[in-house]
């Protein structure tokens, strides 16, 4: 089941509307490129816990981008290899929503990273900037590293 975000953004926004605690806002940026406002809250002082799910598929976003970040720093990626990896992405995104098993506060806070994500996913995906999609997925995960818990997790550059 591939869920799009103009399958999930209504319920990211209904969720969103009804959560009215403070956040502190992670701006993100990469490399010259327009900073992002990610906006996030910690649980109280430490960060959320996910479940095993959440981790598998991150690992996955990050692994899917990690593995091509030389070819999209230097621009030689091609336009073909930034739809394969927004399928990439898109397909742990599908995954992770599918199997989710997160607390209900917890799912609130990961469906802004998610939102992001597939922001970046719908530029990847697009002909005129692709790489400003890869420079909002980055931006997501390293938010979400800021905000999550995720054993030997490394921001991506």
């Amino acid at each position: 089941m591939n869920f799009r975000r103009h399958l999930i953004l209504p319920g990211l926004v209904f969720a969103l509307g009804a959560w009215s605690a403070p956040s502190w806002a992670a701006t993100t940026s990469h490399e010259g490129h327009q900073a992002a406002t990610i906006e996030l809250t910690l649980n109280g002082q430490t960060k959320w816990q996910g479940d095993e799910n959440m981790l598998k598929g991150m690992d996955g976003i990050r692994s899917a981008l990690a593995t091509r970040l030389p070819a999209i720093h230097d621009a030689s990626l091609q336009p073909a290899d930034y739809k394969t990896l927004a399928s990439e992405v898109q397909a742990q995104v599908d995954f992770m929503v599918t199997n989710c098993k997160l607390a209900p506060e917890v799912d609130e806070q990961f469906h802004i990273v998610l939102g992001h994500v597939l922001d970046g996913v719908a530029e990847l995906e697009g002909d005129a900037d692709p790489r400003s999609g890869a420079v909002l997925v980055v931006q997501a995960l390293n938010a979400y590293g800021t905000y999550f818990e995720h054993p030997n997790w490394q921001p991506l550059e």
